[in-house]
């Protein structure tokens, strides 16, 4: 089934969808604009954010899960809807980049993560670390970072214009995690909460760090 294929293996598929625009970018870095290198160097900074996520050294889904209360039924087809988002945050501005604000759809992706990761850190049982945070620092918000400023300095994103990308990033990317929340029998405003209050209230950061250790010692035990 595509749920068993996307649980064992999405991370190859990124990595794939990685490998690929690495090669690209080799090949045509002296011909190809900048608002075509800028989603090729973010999938390959995606691939390896996973990578940190997923397997090395692994565990923010469960860092997700203890955080928001969410028991994910079918994970599977949680990658499945995260694998299709990042095909849409990544794969169509590279093929639109002649639209500077699909572009900066994906650049404002890094921002997102770094803040995600930041937060999740908070609660994390270490305190200065969660499962991503240092590719997401190190590797996607340098791109990030200098993606902003090519689009903003070169003139091919103004005013409105970034709110445009803004929701062409945010619109589906929530919209999928209601929907991953929603298909484990979670409502989506139930999901926010928990997360607020594991992130902002000492409590709530107390009761996931003592999740954290409990799954800790119970997969070492």
């Amino acid at each position: 089934m595509v749920e068993t294929f996307m649980e064992k293996y999405s991370v190859w598929l990124t990595t794939i969808l990685a490998a690929g625009a690495a090669v690209l970018l080799a090949a045509t870095w002296e011909t190809i604009p900048m608002t075509q290198k800028l989603p090729a160097m973010y999938m390959v900074a995606l691939a390896v954010h996973e990578w940190e996520e997923l397997k090395y050294p692994g565990g923010f889904v469960e860092l997700a899960v203890n955080m928001t209360g969410v028991e994910i039924k079918n994970l599977g087809l949680a990658k499945l809807g995260l694998f299709a988002f990042t095909l849409w945050a990544t794969v169509i501005p590279f093929i639109g980049h002649r639209v500077g604000w699909l572009v900066a759809s994906t650049v404002l992706l890094g921002y997102i993560e770094a803040l995600a990761h930041l937060a999740a850190a908070r609660v994390s049982p270490g305190r200065f670390y969660s499962p991503g945070l240092v590719t997401a620092l190190l590797v996607q918000l340098p791109v990030t970072v200098y993606g902003t400023w090519y689009l903003a300095s070169n003139g091919l994103v103004v005013g409105v214009e970034w709110l445009w990308a803004f929701l062409f990033l945010v619109v589906p990317l929530f919209g999928t995690q209601a929907a991953i929340v929603k298909s484990n029998g979670q409502s989506y405003p139930e999901f926010v909460r928990n997360a607020r209050r594991a992130v902002f209230t000492k409590e709530g950061r107390k009761e996931t760090r003592r999740k954290q250790r409990e799954q800790q010692e119970k997969q070492e035990g």
